[in-house]
This record gives structure tokens, sequence and C-alpha cells, in this order.
């Protein structure tokens, strides 16, 4: 059979900037690049030739292929912080996370930041992607993301040691932090990632304060820069949302409490803002109003998002989107493209906004090849989405990997071939005898179990 030279795909354009689509438009790729895109009806005669695949197929939309911009590789769809520190061995969560980074590239999303890792997995997975052993999406990476005691990942009792299965590193002077980040450089990440608030689901304290004094936040985020990496920030609290965005910290997560001095900080500083709403929204709609505490704490901390983060946008402050894949409420393979949908439904942004925040947005957390993807645009690379459908009318499409009639990596289709279902192992979980506490009830004379 003759080698093709390349491929022309056909459709509507969706370029990933701002820009309006073209409806009638053509994208060239030639190895594992972008050589031509432009209108149908001025594609070049040197491209219409036989020795050139055609891909038409009525009603699609090419557009770039997603960036999620809060992914976990490494935490293998935990569903506790103890079950992420304390069990699988580093060995087989290595092995797991390269299995599951071949389901993420399935559901359409061709590069991606993994934005705390267990161990140094997000490293050698993102290594192990770009030296051709497995398939994944192009990955930039944060190594453990340094913690205080009032950081998010210092999650356990005082009187045990600090997990070396945790995401995290626990730092407690200037000297810890400055040795942790020329350490973690040493280790080859992409970035600093920093836990500088707490989280509803691990304390009811979480919104209040900052895990760090404002000098440390400067100091993480000058020593971080000094060694050309970026740094960002695990911020909920209106307190650390400030301290790092006047440090300059490049990238704040969630930032739900956000407020207009907030604001202004990162319009100054020129922080972006990933909000990464799925892991709330998805177990309040799971719970369903169970585990009420728990929930009224999540509920009032979409509220204020829902609220504050719009204002945020509307001033200037860019946006990406993420889904925080690598817990049980966001395996891998769903939900990488939620947040565009809740961008679109609770935010207010037109579909190419979302989409903006999905694609050539996102590259501004992809310094070492951002400037390579996320864009119908000669010379990117051919990382491509041939959508049955139009994610500018409905933006849930990108949700429906089965609407994808291709996804392309460096021009090379992705094989779609569904992962065969694993047995998981006794040592990947945590044990319970019972989810509640089963009581004897005097007046019936039997048992019943009480969540």
């Amino acid at each position: 059979m003759e080698q093709t030279k390349g491929r022309v795909l056909e459709g509507k354009l969706v370029f990933g900037s701002l820009d309006a689509p073209l409806e009638r438009g053509c994208v060239v790729t030639e190895g594992e690049r972008i050589a031509w895109v432009g209108s149908r009806d001025a594609l070049p005669q040197q491209y219409a030739g036989p020795d050139w695949e055609r891909i038409d197929l009525p009603g699609r939309t090419v557009m770039p292929g997603l960036i999620d911009g809060h992914t976990h590789i490494s935490f293998g769809e935990a569903r506790s912080e103890e079950e992420l520190a304390l069990y699988t061995p580093v060995e087989f969560r290595t092995l797991k996370a390269a299995w599951n980074a071949r389901k993420v590239l399935q559901a359409g999303v061709t590069s991606a930041f993994d934005a705390a890792t267990t161990y140094n997995i997000a490293q050698s997975v993102r290594d192990a992607i770009d030296s051709g052993m497995y398939e994944g999406p192009r990955f930039a990476v944060s190594g453990k993301q340094l913690t205080s005691h009032q950081g998010l990942e210092d999650s356990f009792p005082n009187g045990m040691e600090f997990p070396p299965g945790q995401a995290g590193v626990l730092v407690g002077s200037a000297s810890d932090i400055v040795k942790m980040i020329r350490y973690q450089v040493k280790d080859g990440v992409d970035a600093i990632k920093v836990s500088g608030s707490n989280d509803s689901l691990i304390t009811p304290d979480s919104l209040d304060g900052a895990a760090f004094t404002d000098e440390e936040f400067v100091l993480i985020a000058k020593e971080a820069h000094r060694l050309g990496r970026m740094c960002n920030v695990h911020a909920r609290s209106r307190d650390a949302i400030i301290a790092a965005a006047k440090a300059g910290f490049d990238v704040i997560y969630h930032a739900s409490y956000i407020d207009e001095e907030g604001i202004e900080a990162c319009l100054k500083s020129g922080s972006i803002i990933c909000p990464t709403l799925p892991l709330l929204t998805n177990i309040l709609e799971a719970c369903d109003g169970k585990q009420s505490g728990l929930m009224d704490a999540l509920q009032r901390e979409y509220e204020a998002a829902r609220t504050n983060l719009p204002r945020a946008y509307r001033a200037g402050i860019p946006f990406v989107q993420g889904s925080e894949s690598g817990w049980s409420p966001i395996p891998y393979g769903h939900w990488h493209a939620r947040e565009m949908e809740i961008f679109v439904k609770d935010f207010g942004f037109s579909t190419l906004e979302a989409i903006h925040a999905g694609t050539l947005g996102a590259t501004r957390m992809l310094r070492r090849f951002g400037h390579e993807v996320g864009k119908l645009e000669a010379g990117r690379y051919a990382d491509l989405l041939v959508i049955d459908g139009d994610p500018t009318v409905d933006i849930t499409v990108l949700q429906k990997p089965s609407r994808f009639d291709f996804i392309f990596k460096g021009g090379k289709p992705v094989d779609r071939t569904p992962a065969q279902p694993r047995r998981v192992m006794h040592y990947e979980k945590h044990k319970i005898f019972l989810n509640g506490l089963y009581q004897y009830d005097q007046d019936t004379g039997t048992g019943r179990l009480l969540a």
C-alpha cells in the first residue's frame, strides 16, 4: 500500500483562539505537524492530490486537542487522603499511572498539567510518554506540593510521621523551603506547587487564613522563578489568594473566595486562575444531599465561586479549565471537559471562551511546549480532534469521546481500543468493616446500620 504524504481534514474549524470559527475549512497535517490551515476553497493545489488522505465527514468540527490544566496522574482514583497517602507501593502506582494516562488521551486530552504528584511518578510518566514508551498526553508536571501544618497535605495527626506516599512535602522554615525547591528542580519538575490554604474536604476551617506567611510566599515565588520554574498554588481562601498573587505566583488553583483585592492583585501580577470545580460539583451530585456537614461546606464554596469567579474573569484574569482527575469523583477518561460546561452554564462564558480556556488559553501553563500545541496553526503539533457535532453550539459534546471520529496526537491517530477491566489489588484500598455503626434497636430486636 502506497504511503500517503499526510492528511487533509475538512469541516468547521474551531481554532482554539477567540477568532470566529471557519465554517468550510481544511487542516492539513504532514508528519507530526500542521502544514496548512485555511478555507476549503483556498486549499493549495499541492495538497489536493490522491497521495493525501482526505477526511471529509458531514457535520464535523476540527479543533485542537483538549488541554486539562489540573490532573493528578499518580493518584490512582483514590477515595480518600488515607488511601492516597498510605496504600499501594510506589512501583505499582507508577505502572498504574502509565496505564491510566492512555485513558486520558483517549478522552481527547492531548496535553495536560499535573498539579501534584506522589513520589516522583508524574515526572516519570511524562518522560516515559515523551520517550515513546507509553501512550498519553504531553505532560507538564509539578512535584509534591510544599505544605505547612496549615496546608492541604498535612491532614494526618501530629503524632504520626508525615506519610511518604502523600502528595506533599512538609516544610517548616525558610531553609526547608529553598532546599525543597532546589531538590524538586533537580528532579526535573516544570513547576513548584504550593498548598497555600486547606480544603473543605479535609477541615472545616479551610476557608480562613493562609498556610504560609506573606514573606514565605514571596520566598517561594522568588526561588522558583530564579530557577526558571513556574510557581502554582492551591488557594481556596481569600487570604491565600491575595498573598500568592502579590508574591507573583503564576497560577492560582480554585480561588473560590477571591474578592476585589484578590482580583486587583492577580491583574497586577499576571496570575491566572484554574478553578477546577468538577471535584466539588461531582461530589455534590453523587451524594445528593447526604453527609450534610461536608456537603454544606462544598455547596457554600460552589456558590461563592459562582459569584466571585465570573467577576474575576470579566475583570481580565485569564482562566484555564481543569478537572482534578485522579480522585475517585473524577476518574481518568471522564469529566476532562466538564469545567468548560461549568464556565458556560454557570459563569456566563461564551462557548468560544470556554473552548479557549481548554485549548490555546491553557497553553499558559505549558511553558516548555505550549507554543507548539493548543491552536489550529501551521507549524504546531497536529494534536487534533475531529468531532461529530459542534462544541460552539453544544459544549457538552466535548465530554463525549464516543462523538470523536478521530483523536490525533502528533499527526498519528490515537488507538481508541478501550482498556480491559482490571482487578483492583487488595493493597490499593483501605479496608473497612462497615460504612457506619450497626446498632441494636431495642424496640424491634434487630440491628440497623447508621451511616
